[in-house]
């Protein structure tokens, strides 16, 4: 007998144990909202602020890939919304940490949807939900609202012009996308911002060039008078098909894609 146990123990120090993981999503305990709603004792806020502790404490950064709304983090964000409605850290750190940390995107933006219904001036949380419908989730109609929202506060930097006109002509509206370009370009000049003006006129010159070719070279349907000079006032020339071309070269204003990480 001793001779067994002592081999038993002997293998036992020898022999590598294999590593027990359970994830956060495996092991979170998170209650149906349904419970809160009828057995909270006058107490929401202070169940959403325990819930709220819990989560920051016991948070990962396990990737979410599923479209369900069932990971564990949105669970707790969206129980602690409808706790306490007003929030705003909520939303606010629920809706970048879904979107970047946990790859829930489906989560991340009924967050940010729901965030937004509560705040909707507020400018971080705009700003940020620009950024998550636009690249994350490419929903480019959803973020061309929050853009025009976003285009009433003062002093916004001028990207937003430049992103809010490339879904504009993305969209088809480059009319529309010329018309922003323009109103930012003069608001530079009067400033001075003379890298970021010429920059910007490189795009005015762009999405005109775009214009007057589609309507120059018949790809376009209205019976308005195409212009026959671009925008330095240079005509637009015919190539050795018959096909019209600008006298310099210019880049499609498009949107631009973000890089997933994998």
């Amino acid at each position: 007998m001793l001779l067994s146990l002592s081999g038993a123990y002997y293998v036992s120090q020898k022999s590598e144990k294999p590593t027990l993981f359970i994830s956060k999503q495996e092991s979170g305990f998170n209650v149906d909202d349904s419970f809160f709603k009828y057995f909270n004792l006058g107490q929401k806020r202070l169940m959403s602020s325990i819930i709220w502790i819990m989560t920051i404490l016991e948070s990962d950064n396990d990737h979410y890939k599923n479209e369900d709304l069932n990971s564990w983090m949105f669970h707790r964000f969206n129980t602690i919304s409808n706790l306490e409605p007003l929030f705003y850290e909520n939303y606010a750190f629920g809706g970048p940490y879904l979107s970047i940390i946990k790859d829930d995107l489906k989560g991340a933006t009924y967050i940010y949807n729901k965030g937004l219904s509560k705040f909707p001036d507020d400018f971080y949380l705009l700003k940020n939900a620009a950024f998550h419908f636009h690249f994350e989730v490419e929903d480019y109609q959803r973020s061309r609202e929050i853009h025009q929202h976003l285009l009433h506060h003062k002093n916004i930097n001028p990207i937003l012009y430049s992103s809010l006109a490339r879904i504009e002509s993305e969209l088809g509206n480059k009319e529309a996308a010329f018309t922003i370009l323009l109103s930012n370009y003069n608001d530079l000049k009067k400033r001075n911002q003379t890298a970021l003006a010429d920059k910007t006129k490189e795009h005015l010159y762009a999405i005109r060039a775009e214009i007057d070719l589609e309507c120059l070279n018949g790809k376009t349907t209205s019976n308005i008078k195409c212009n026959t000079h671009d925008l330095n006032g240079a005509p637009y020339i015919k190539d050795s098909l018959g096909r019209f071309k600008a006298s310099k070269a210019w880049t499609p204003f498009k949107i631009k894609k973000h890089q997933h990480s994998k």
